[in-house]
C-alpha cells in the first residue's frame, strides 16, 4: 500500500507568476505601473525565460496588459471592468449554491464556521492580509464543494482580479470597516445551515452588490479616466516602498 501521494513539483514559471501575482493582490505592485522584465530578472534571480512566461499567464488572468509598442502593465480596473466581475462571481457562486445546497455534511461546516472565526481573530490582531485571504478561502471551499470543474475554473480565473480590487477599496478608503465580511459571510453561511437556497443566493446578491458599489467608488476616485492611461504610465516599482500597502490598524 503507498503511503504518500507524489509529490508535484511546481515550475519556475508558477513560483514567478505567484510572487507578481501577490504583489499585485497586496498593492506592492500599483494598477499603471509598468512591468519591465530586466527589473523582475534582477529582483526575483531568474532568467527572462521564466518572467516572459509568468507574464503570459498574468495576462490570460487579467492582470497585466500588454500594450503594443509599450510594454506590459499592471492592469487598471475600469467601472464597467467591475460591474462585469462582480455580476459573473455572483452567478458562479449562485450556481455552486445550487449545486451544493443540502449536501454539506457537519464536517463541512465546521470548517466554513472555522474561516469566519479566523477572520474575527484576524481582525482584532489587525492582520488584513490574512483576513482577506480567508474571505476568499471561505468562498473558495464553497465552489470547491461543487466538484464541477468548469465553475471551479471559472472561479480561479477572477479570484486574483475580485482579490486586487479589494486591495484598491481599503487603499481608496482606510476607514472601511472590513468586518462587514464577518457578518456577510455568517449570513451565508446560516442560510446553507437552514439549506434555504433562495436565501443563500439573495445574500450573495446583496453583499456582491454593496461591495461592488464599495469598488467602483474607489475606482472611481483613484482612477478618474482611464482614457490613455498606460500612454502616462509610472515605471515598475516592484520592492519599492512607496507602493507598499499602507499599515491598517483600524476597520
Amino acid at each position: 500500500m503507498t503511503l504518500f501521494s507524489q509529490i508535484r513539483p511546481v515550475s519556475l514559471r508558477e513560483q514567478v507568476a505567484e510572487q507578481i501575482r501577490n504583489a499585485i493582490i497586496e498593492g506592492r505592485m500599483r494598477p499603471n505601473d509598468h512591468v519591465v522584465e530586466g527589473e523582475l530578472t534582477q529582483q526575483l534571480g531568474v532568467s527572462r525565460t521564466p518572467i516572459r512566461e509568468a507574464l503570459i499567464l498574468l495576462e490570460r488572468e487579467a492582470l497585466i496588459v500588454s500594450i503594443p509598442h509599450r510594454g506590459r502593465f499592471v492592469r487598471v480596473f475600469s467601472e464597467a471592468d467591475v460591474q462585469a466581475l462582480f455580476s459573473m462571481r455572483t452567478t458562479l457562486e449562485n450556481f455552486a449554491a445550487e449545486l451544493i445546497i443540502g449536501r454539506l455534511t457537519p464536517a463541512d461546516f465546521h470548517h466554513l464556521q472555522a474561516f469566519i472565526d479566523a477572520q474575527r481573530v484576524y481582525f482584532a490582531e489587525g492582520d488584513f492580509q490574512h483576513a482577506r485571504s480567508t474571505d476568499m478561502a471561505f468562498h473558495r471551499y464553497l465552489v470547491d464543494l461543487s466538484q464541477h470543474p468548469v465553475l471551479m475554473r471559472s472561479w480561479q480565473e477572477i479570484v486574483a482580479q475580485v482579490a486586487a480590487l479589494l486591495y484598491l477599496r481599503a487603499d481608496y478608503d482606510p476607514e472601511y470597516n472590513e468586518r462587514l465580511a464577518i457578518e456577510d459571510h455568517q449570513a451565508i453561511l446560516d442560510a446553507y445551515r437552514d439549506c434555504d437556497r433562495a436565501r443563500v443566493e439573495a445574500e450573495n446578491r446583496r453583499i456582491n452588490g454593496r461591495v461592488a458599489g464599495e469598488c467602483i467608488a474607489a475606482v472611481r476616485r483613484l482612477y478618474p479616466s482611464s482614457d490613455g492611461i498606460y500612454d502616462q504610465a509610472s515605471p515598475s516599482n516592484v520592492g519599492d516602498d512607496r507602493s507598499a500597502p499602507r499599515n491598517r490598524t483600524k476597520a
